[in-house]
């Protein structure tokens, strides 16, 4: 019989022992998973979650303005908006955006269900030859929006960049209003850029190329760009979703994908940044860099991933 001192002693030697606490802790939170709990948070804990090193400030150089004024190049990067992709429609990280973005689907889907009569489009997963069958095929909804309190976290580094981005909405894209082209894609497939992707085959990401912002080196092709992707790995699927979204809420007057409101920016992919947040912490990646190195323990049972994207900036200072 397990009297109560023995229950006891077996507690004391728990509390002491490092392994068995994360052992505790492990099982509570494999409980919470398979008790249906889902994970969320809200706008004010992002911040919190970041690694501010990402920012990386750097004096590169020295400039002159006119008539004669000497100035310092700067260099940093900021946390220009943050991406998330889930698996489910309508699904988010984000407890107080769970209403708007059910919505969202719920309209994204009587799109795709209006569209249903017309002749269907070969599509294609954005590998370059698979379609959308196949090994290692994947699918995620992204959602962009402003980076929370952007202005307010960047306050500390005092310049005057040109190219400094204009506080706006918050939701920039939401895939589910976008589900007629993120899903399908007849406009996307006939963009250049996706047409010179399927020519390329997988060279890509087996080669690791990096072109303009056609290839996002092992991470796969940047066009044609659909929720759908072919890699081995879960976690560069999203982050090649996130890239996408970003470069898809970043077109000026488009009239083939639905885009609330424009990022303000052009993307550079050679020189632009991510960095997981959730599940895991990753710290600042290139786009494209190779999934050898920053990928492990970073997997999400939920399948759903926070993204921050850093914007590069280049500016002289007087």
């Amino acid at each position: 019989m397990f009297h109560y001192e023995n229950s006891l002693k077996f507690t004391c030697f728990l509390s002491r022992s490092l392994p068995a606490k994360m052992a505790i802790q492990f099982v509570l939170l494999l409980f919470s998973l398979l008790s249906g709990k889902s994970f969320a948070l809200e706008t004010a804990d992002i911040p919190g979650m970041v690694s501010w090193n990402c920012i990386d400030f750097r004096v590169i150089g020295v400039c002159v303005k006119p008539p004669g004024i000497p100035g310092i190049v700067i260099m940093y990067w900021e946390p220009a908006l943050l991406v998330e992709t889930v698996k489910r429609p309508g699904d988010t990280l984000i407890e107080s955006l769970r209403a708007v973005i059910a919505d969202s689907a719920e309209q994204g889907a009587k799109s795709l269900i209006s569209a249903a009569g017309q002749p269907a489009v070969p599509v294609s997963s954005g590998s370059g030859s698979a379609k959308l069958s196949g090994t290692n095929l994947q699918f995620n909804e992204a959602h962009v929006y402003e980076f929370p309190l952007r202005d307010q976290v960047m306050a500390f580094i005092d310049t005057e960049c040109p190219d400094k981005l204009a506080t706006g909405s918050f939701i920039k894209y939401l895939s589910e209003l976008d589900s007629l082209e993120w899903r399908i894609g007849a406009v996307e497939a006939l963009h250049p850029k996706s047409v010179a992707s399927a020519a390329s085959g997988l060279s890509c990401s087996v080669t690791g190329a990096f072109l303009d912002d056609l290839c996002m080196g092992f991470w796969g092709p940047t066009y044609p760009r659909r929720g759908f992707i072919t890699h081995q790995s879960e976690v560069v699927g999203s982050a090649v979703a996130a890239v996408r979204a970003v470069s898809i809420s970043s077109l000026l007057g488009s009239t083939a994908h639905i885009v609330l409101e424009n990022t303000g920016f052009v993307p550079s992919l050679e020189s632009d940044k991510l960095e997981l947040i959730y599940p895991a912490q990753s710290g600042c990646i290139k786009i494209g860099q190779n999934p050898i190195i920053w990928e492990s323990g970073k997997l999400s049972f939920s399948g759903k991933y926070l993204w921050v994207y850093w914007r590069r900036r280049i500016c002289c200072v007087y």
